[in-house]
């Protein structure tokens, strides 16, 4: 603890009270002052100081530091000044480190951390430089614009609690606590703090040395400040010019009654700079042959009340004064911290910031070339990690896409490759980041042996697409299995929808269909020569009922040449599908089974499969499909269907 002067430990004994956090004073438009005790916590008594090194020669004048200054605030109705010049000081340090030039920090969060973070003075309004950097320090503030500072304190009309003069709940000095946006927003700090001793010499050498400004506090002297609450004349003058003297015999006495504290930061210094003293009367002091006693030397620092009045004259600034080099060397201790240690970050391509200072932004830095949402087109995102499709299962499989692109979408895709044996029996459903949910794919609708298809996703168009996508595969009946092998998205977020491009497996044009099986690359030659052809036959048949013989139904090809694929889509209906027997025979007349009966309870089949045993095999001619009831009970139609032939 600071060692109390003879004359502060006399006061304390007559219970003088101090004039502090929150009180009003009649003064007009000058501002609430600070508890002098909470202000000097645990400041080191001068003689135990070490002086910086003092031995070099410093400029008669340094005002340099103003350039690296933000800009003056006022504290407003609440005597938190120690608060303000703290700030003040993290601001200047994190402008002189040159990364982030323009911060705004918030003074509303510091009073806040400082009284329940750390903990000190939880019961008064006032705290200290030395507590408040211990918060930055250890846990670090947040940028104005999360938490705006409030002129004014609370009082019982914002909460009952916060009535009378004292002892009222914390939070009726940090005037409630932070939001919720504050709490989770990004915390700034500084490196920890240390005491400077206050002797002009020593304040000069630190400044030059390490080209930052000290924060001040101690007694405050009203007919010094000029202050409204001055038993003793005042000067206007002096007030606008920022000037504060060093307190002749009667101001401290008079200043002693009320006690009262000040803090502010120095950024300069003038040893030339004279200001004729005053008397306790307020007049200009002259020796016996006339001639003005002046007060020379002064440090130049930057104060709390805001523009307008204090300082408005000043040459430095608005808001800026000179206080006297007696007066900080007499009654005032100084703290300082050093500049932080920023690490600049990779640049975010896409929030519209420049993240990496270096003057770019988003698409325009060269950091981003890569980046998917720099892109032109639709941009891709994979997941290629194979998910189980557990059978005849409500829960189904789900994966998800995480896309980092904050985007509006004009139009999306999705694209799967499943392996399972009967995928009518599959249901695909796709959720977006913000809980919309479509079903891309209805069960018991189309029945393949595997599906490597593109859908054409409605529903997402406007909405954002960064963040979680989640596809559901749902398998509906038994007793086939299968695996979501890979899916991707595709979205376009242009205004302008790119081609198809016919040879890069991917959808451009977001329409559903890939390469040559889109309507743009038909006629192309590299569609034409490897494009399948497909064959149907739309005549429903009657399946008679329990009849090995079964029914046939032909397709005619005119197409002849080497089939390196061929593959068999049926729609069928029946009300139990596990009775019947599916086989082609090409024109050689040569019958291959598609299907056997299983005795599979579930209806109906619409269903493809992949044929083999035709490759290589000549197309032309009459190709016909035969299908056999093998079980008594059930009937069915042979409603359509096709062949689809790669040569």
């Amino acid at each position: 603890m600071r060692k109390l002067s003879l004359l502060w430990m006399f006061l304390a004994a007559l219970g003088l009270a101090a004039f502090g956090c929150g009180d009003t004073a009649d003064d007009g438009e000058d501002a609430i002052l600070s508890d002098l005790d909470v202000l000097m916590d645990g400041a080191p008594d001068k003689a135990d100081m070490i002086d910086e090194k003092t031995d070099q020669i410093v400029p008669k004048r340094f005002v340099e530091l103003t350039e690296l200054q933000s800009s003056v605030k006022s504290q407003g109705r609440r005597g938190v000044c120690s608060i303000f010049s703290t700030v003040a000081l993290m601001e200047h340090l994190y402008i002189s480190e040159g990364t982030y030039t323009d911060k705004d920090f918030s003074e509303q969060y510091l009073q806040w951390s400082v009284k329940t973070e750390v903990g000190s003075f939880p019961r008064t309004g006032g705290s200290n430089a030395s507590s408040n950097l211990q918060a930055i320090n250890r846990y670090g503030i947040v940028a104005e614009a999360d938490w705006p500072y409030e002129t004014s304190g609370w009082s019982s009309s914002n909460d009952p609690e916060c009535t009378g003069e004292d002892d009222q709940p914390t939070k009726c000095y940090t005037n409630g606590t932070p939001p919720d946006s504050a709490m989770s927003a990004q915390k700034w700090k500084l490196p920890r703090s240390r005491w400077v001793s206050s002797r002009p010499d020593s304040i000069k050498a630190f400044m030059i040395n390490k080209r930052q400004g000290v924060i001040v506090g101690g007694t405050f002297f009203y007919q010094s400040w000029n202050h409204g609450s001055s038993s003793l004349p005042t000067s206007s003058e002096y007030k606008r010019k920022g000037y504060v003297l060093s307190p002749n015999a009667t101001d401290r006495t008079k200043s002693l009654e009320k006690r009262a504290g000040h803090s502010f930061l120095l950024v300069g210094w003038d040893d030339d700079l004279e200001v004729q003293k005053r008397d306790a009367e307020g007049k200009k002091i002259v020796d016996a042959d006339g001639n003005p006693v002046m007060e020379k030397g002064f440090f130049l620092f930057k104060n709390s009340w805001g523009t307008g009045s204090f300082g408005v004259q000043n040459p430095e600034g608005d808001g800026y004064g000179w206080i006297s080099y007696d007066y900080v060397d007499g009654d005032l201790s100084a703290n300082a911290a050093d500049v932080p240690e920023v690490e600049v970050p990779d640049e975010i391509c896409g929030d519209e910031l420049d993240n990496d200072r270096d003057g770019d932004v988003d698409c325009d830095d060269s950091d981003c070339v890569e980046a998917p949402q720099c892109q032109s087109g639709p941009q891709v995102f994979v997941n290629d990690t194979a998910e189980y499709i557990p059978d005849n299962d409500p829960e189904g499989a789900t994966s998800t896409i995480e896309v980092p692109v904050d985007a509006e979408i004009l139009a999306l895709s999705i694209s799967v490759d499943i392996t399972h044996d009967y995928t009518g029996d599959l249901e695909i459903r796709l959720q977006g980041p913000d809980g919309t949910e479509v079903q891309v794919v209805e069960p018991w609708v189309e029945a393949f042996v595997n599906l490597q298809r593109t859908y054409v996703v409605d529903g997402f168009a406007g909405k954002r697409s960064i963040g979680i996508w989640t596809l559901k595969v749902i398998d509906h009946g038994a007793p086939d299995v299968g695996t979501l092998n890979t899916w991707s998205l595709q979205i376009n977020s242009d205004t302008q929808i790119d081609p198809e491009i016919c040879d890069d497996q991917i959808d451009n044009d977001l329409d559903g269909e890939t390469d040559c099986q889109d309507p743009e690359c038909i006629d192309l030659p590299i569609c034409e020569q490897n494009g399948p052809s497909v064959f149907e036959n739309n005549t429903a048949t009657a399946i008679p009922d329990d009849d090995i013989t079964g029914v046939t139904s032909t397709i005619q090809v005119g197409e002849g040449g080497s089939i390196s694929s061929l593959r068999l889509t049926v729609d069928i209906s029946h009300s139990y599908s596990g009775d019947l027997q599916i086989e082609l025979s090409g024109p050689d007349g040569i019958f291959v089974l598609a299907q056997e009966a299983s005795g599979s309870s579930a209806p109906d089949i619409k269903k493809s499969f992949d044929l083999p045993d035709f490759v290589g095999k000549d197309s032309a001619g009459t190709w016909t499909l035969k299908v056999a009831d093998h079980a008594a009970q059930d009937t069915g139609t042979i409603n359509s269907w096709g062949l689809m032939v790669a040569h």
